[in-house]
């Protein structure tokens, strides 16, 4: 476990809360960009009464905390089934082989903290694979020594303070991870391609099974899992962002052919690559929202 750090008094932002965008998706400093896959924040009660009041998050590793600072939440969707269950005020969700999926009371206010896969269970020492396609309580989930930052941030007077203190609060533990497990960090550069993983287990000494059991408590998902989940986001987002056709993207992130491609696009994001590009460029849609750009 990482040394007790204070966690910092929240500050106004200086320039104030009606200033920052009612929903946004932030990018990580670059001393925590293998540990923080985004910030994303929406505050419902600043946007339009015509805005859709629901979030979708596809099968993906990233493991999150949301802090729900105004409003409520319902669970709809969750390990493949329809359910009706609140959200805690303060949720930790798993990594997911299912889409799960929530409704916002129209006053809803949520602050997200998605982490790379594997960056949670280096952080903590925890064992993930329980909390896999799983939505429950941080509090009571994350060791002792976080409660203290998870109310913090609750507190904080604006979505620019919570980011602030989420930094805060992470880098020297990440610091010191990376201190300690420097072998795990290429696997997290190289997004679990099979080639990192196995420099990986012979640096370490450790054979497949071991490394696959390692990889289950870390993320929660098996090794190969990971690398395909990875791989589909990172060519949509080239179409997104490179303005690339889906054949183009397909080989640039290593499929086969185009229609490979389409079968994981449709089967992790339920529609094929061409719609889903049209999909992110709606402004205000916040449906599969780690696709929409930052």
């Amino acid at each position: 476990m990482a040394t007790e750090h204070p966690v910092p008094r929240p500050a106004e932002s200086p320039t104030g809360p009606q200033a920052l965008p009612a929903s946004a998706l932030q990018s990580p400093p670059g001393a925590l960009a293998d540990c923080v896959r985004a910030f994303f924040w929406r505050d419902l009660g600043r946007q339009p009464t015509h805005t859709p009041t629901d979030t979708r998050v596809p099968p993906s590793p990233y493991p999150g905390i949301i802090w729900l600072t105004r409003g409520t939440a319902q669970l709809v969707e969750c390990a493949g089934a329809t359910i009706a269950a609140a959200m805690p005020a303060i949720t930790l969700s798993g990594a997911h082989r299912h889409p799960y999926h929530s409704v916002s009371s129209r006053d809803g206010d949520s602050f997200c903290l998605a982490f790379q896969p594997g960056a949670l269970g280096l952080l903590t020492g925890q064992d993930l694979a329980p909390l896999t396609d799983q939505v429950t309580d941080a509090s009571a989930w994350l060791p002792e020594d976080w409660r203290p930052f998870l109310a913090a941030v609750h507190a904080a007077p604006d979505h620019g303070a919570r980011k602030a203190l989420c930094v805060a609060f992470l880098t020297p533990r990440w610091g010191a991870v990376a201190d300690r497990h420097a072998a795990w960090l290429q696997v997290l550069q190289q997004d679990w391609q099979r080639g990192a993983r196995q420099t990986l287990a012979t640096t370490l000494g450790w054979t497949p099974r071991h490394l696959q059991r390692r990889t289950r408590q870390l993320v929660g998902l098996r090794p190969g899992e990971i690398e395909r989940m990875l791989r589909a986001e990172h060519a949509l987002l080239t179409m997104r962002d490179g303005d690339a056709g889906a054949l183009d993207a397909a080989l640039r992130h290593g499929y086969a052919d185009q229609a490979h491609f389409s079968r994981e696009a449709r089967s992790l994001f339920e529609r094929p690559p061409a719609a889903l590009k049209a999909h992110t460029q709606q402004p205000g849609d916040d449906a599969d929202w780690l696709l929409r750009r930052s």
